[in-house]
């Protein structure tokens, strides 16, 4: 009797299409950590803890090339379903492009190294935020919370609170591997009294 298995070819194709569906979800999940943690403090950056320690956990858990980008643009999508307020084509230009950083070579290095460098990732991934708000700002001549709170205070913020959500992600990211850990048995199989 003849047993099928799948080639190199059809396994590659799965694992891209559990890429790109767990990319989408990640980008749901942005969008909700956006929504729902944003309380409208007045604070300009604060409501990037949550959708950047989704992007960075993201990050960890889906480290195939491109799929940040993913996140991004979906979290993007997202936005209006979820009820983010701008217009789509500015969040999905907004979340894809700071996103798409975390595929650079040097971004995806520098978050999968450590505690450092996933702390340092979100930094530098809001503060790509900051830039494309303030290009925004500009261009358009709207005034912003950014303006009335002053630009090296938000900017400040934004390095606090992208460096928060950088740490947030990768200790979301450890946790979860210790969960999973706890459950599994090298064989695959989960162990009984565990809790």
């Amino acid at each position: 009797m003849q047993t099928y298995a799948p080639t190199r070819a059809v396994t590659g194709r799965r694992r891209l299409v559990r890429d790109l569906g767990l990319a989408v979800v990640i980008g749901l999940v942005g969008a909700l950590a956006k929504k729902h943690l944003d309380f409208h403090l007045g604070i300009p950056g604060h409501a990037g803890v949550g959708w950047i320690a989704v992007l960075i956990s993201g990050r960890l858990v889906n480290r195939r090339v491109g799929m940040a980008a993913v996140a991004g643009v979906s979290m993007g999508l997202w936005s209006v379903p979820v009820g983010l307020g701008h217009s789509l084509g500015y969040n999905v230009a907004l979340y894809g492009s700071v996103a798409a950083l975390l595929d650079l070579p040097v971004l995806r290095r520098l978050t999968g190294s450590g505690i450092f460098g996933a702390t340092t990732a979100g930094l530098l991934v809001h503060v790509a935020k900051f830039v494309f708000v303030l290009a925004n700002v500009w261009l358009s001549g709207t005034v912003r919370n950014v303006e009335l709170y002053g630009l090296s205070s938000a900017l400040v913020n934004h390095v606090a609170f992208g460096a928060v959500g950088g740490l947030l992600g990768w200790g979301l990211w450890r946790t979860g591997r210790a969960v999973i850990a706890r459950f599994h048995l090298r064989t695959g199989k989960v162990r009984r009294g565990s809790w």
